[in-house]
């Protein structure tokens, strides 16, 4: 239960009036006690921060792990040892996550909860990380050491508008969820095309769709985002209330604030036309020249059609080819998937479905919650050779880890369209830097999963050597692009300077102004900072 309910929301609301009235979002002489009594929190019941030169046995965490406790109680608040703590850290997608051992994990129930808990974590200088689906890869991410994790799971509202045009939805839900909610009016939205992703980190690193050639990505059709910024201030970021910020969170990642809504635009959506075929190595010459045709033609020609290929090797089978392939209407086998249509399959799940439904059957085969992870990205301009070239290096370099116990090792093309650059040029565009004049072009991501730590080593140095490989090549023939999809990137890669100087400028004055003393770049060290570029330096 919890031990002192005494925040006060009609105070928060008052705050946040005053302050967003005010020309300066967060005055200089800002303080952080008086802001936690603005909103009602009694902070003579919290314990007394020490002063840095104090010498104490207690961290700054444990102040702050126990002054949660003491306003919201141990329904809220986790504490290493017991079992709910355990079962927490124990359900991250990665290994590489799960690891990490935070001083406590908070769950906040409201906003105003989220208001406490960065005062809370900036009066006792205590860093953070936010957890929504908890779907990233490397250590970190959503996750932290000594520090306080916020889980977001209670805020798993999925809100229909009246007029159908909107919904609300919780960045404590995974897509799957959201799916199956809208589904009951017969809606659906831009989002994640695998079941167990999380919402927030989805659409605040982008967000591919498998709607996206036709509305753009997850983080275009976001109507407006409710968020907690650094002072606590609960505010509306959309295309006529803080504009920049609005801009800043469709592809800024987690540098703002913490979201507690996003709205969504809705569409009608009954079942669509898809699934998976699986082609063995002789077919891949037809495969290249389908997935190439598509992205550089075919996609303008019926939006309403996504296509992705991975390639990968299979046990007794060799070398193969998966194709991804959704179309966004009750109809199969439209005409733009007639080049796929030509080539023989060794296994065809396509058919109607939901979107829930596909994104469940997207996800399957996938490697279970608990694995050692890592993704990585690149983005280059389609040309047919270069696929060619990309395909013999990826098998060339896969030896060199044969050795290796692996769950999978695999590499997928995904177009970046002309539709969905398009697109992405809505309400003023997102932070992403993808210029539609030099597209279309497309995305090369690898995923691999093993069960033993000690091999992560050799999974990132030859993922590193396939990418080294391949854009010196697409260099030679003037075919690369610096951009990074953030939500594939490594702890090696720094997608927010891959955006362009101009737009990692535009996002860094951004921060300065709602976030003046940058907590959300040193209080919630974790993601993709914007400053700080690459989280690990030390490359493979």
């Amino acid at each position: 239960m919890r031990v002192a309910h005494i925040i006060s929301v009609p105070a928060l609301a008052a705050s946040v009036a005053a302050q967003a009235s005010g020309t300066i979002f967060e005055p200089q002489d800002f303080n952080v006690t008086a802001a936690l009594e603005d909103i009602g929190v009694d902070v003579s019941i919290l314990p007394e921060a020490p002063a840095l030169s104090k010498k104490s046995s207690f961290t700054p965490c444990s102040f702050a792990c126990t002054s949660l406790t003491i306003l919201f109680g141990h329904d809220q608040v986790l504490s290493d040892g017991e079992p709910a703590y355990e079962s927490f850290t124990g359900a991250y997608w990665s290994a590489q996550q799960g690891l990490l051992n935070p001083s406590c994990v908070f769950k906040p129930a409201k906003t105003v909860d989220v208001s406490t808990l960065i005062l809370i974590a900036r009066l006792y200088q205590c860093p953070f990380a936010v957890k929504g689906g908890g779907h990233a890869a490397w250590a970190g991410a959503s996750s932290i050491e000594d520090g306080i994790t916020i889980s977001m799971e209670n805020f798993n509202q999925v809100k229909v508008s009246s007029n159908k045009q909107t919904v609300d939805i919780g960045p404590g839900l995974r897509w799957v969820d959201v799916y199956t909610a809208v589904e009951k009016d017969g809606l659906s939205v831009v989002g994640g095309r695998m079941a167990p992703v999380g919402v927030p980190g989805l659409i605040l690193g982008g967000g591919i769709s498998h709607f996206s050639n036709k509305l753009g990505w997850a983080c275009d059709n976001v109507a407006s985002f409710d968020l907690v910024t650094a002072s606590g201030l609960a505010i509306n970021a959309s295309p006529t209330s803080y504009a920049d910020l609005y801009w800043a969170l469709r592809g800024g990642g987690n540098n703002f604030g913490i979201v507690t809504n996003f709205k969504l635009a809705a569409f009608p959506l009954g079942q669509m036309w898809g699934g998976q075929r699986v082609y063995l190595e002789n077919s891949f010459p037809n495969v290249l020249d389908a997935i190439y045709q598509f992205t550089v033609t075919g996609s303008s020609k019926d939006v309403d059609a996504a296509q992705i290929v991975t390639f990968a090797s299979a046990p007794g089978i060799g070398k193969v080819a998966f194709a991804n392939l959704h179309y966004a209407k009750p109809v199969a086998n439209a005409s733009v998937f007639d080049s796929w249509n030509n080539i023989t399959a060794i296994d065809d799940t396509t058919g109607l479905r939901t979107m829930s439904g596909m994104a469940t059957l997207l996800n399957e085969g996938s490697p279970a919650p608990g694995a050692y992870q890592t993704w990585w990205g690149v983005s280059l301009k389609m040309d047919r050779q270069l696929l060619q070239f990309i395909i013999d290096t990826f098998y060339e370099q896969e030896t060199t880890i044969a050795d290796v116990e692996k769950i999978l090792l695999i590499m997928a093309v995904q177009p970046i369209t002309e539709g969905a650059l398009t697109a992405m040029q809505k309400h003023g565009g997102n932070a992403l830097g993808l210029d539609p004049k030099n597209g279309p072009y497309f995305i090369l991501n690898f995923n691999a999963a093993w069960n033993k730590k000690e091999d992560e080593p050799r999974f990132h140095e030859v993922i590193f050597n396939i990418i080294k490989l391949v854009e010196a090549e697409a260099k030679r023939r003037n075919l690369g692009n610096d951009f990074v999809y953030l939500n594939y990137a490594s702890e090696y890669q720094d997608p927010i300077g891959s955006y362009g100087a101009a737009n990692k400028q535009r996002l860094i004055s951004i921060s300065k102004r709602y976030d003046p003393t940058q907590v959300f770049q040193y209080l919630q060290p974790g993601g993709f900072k914007l400053i700080k570029g690459a989280p690990n330096p030390d490359t493979p």
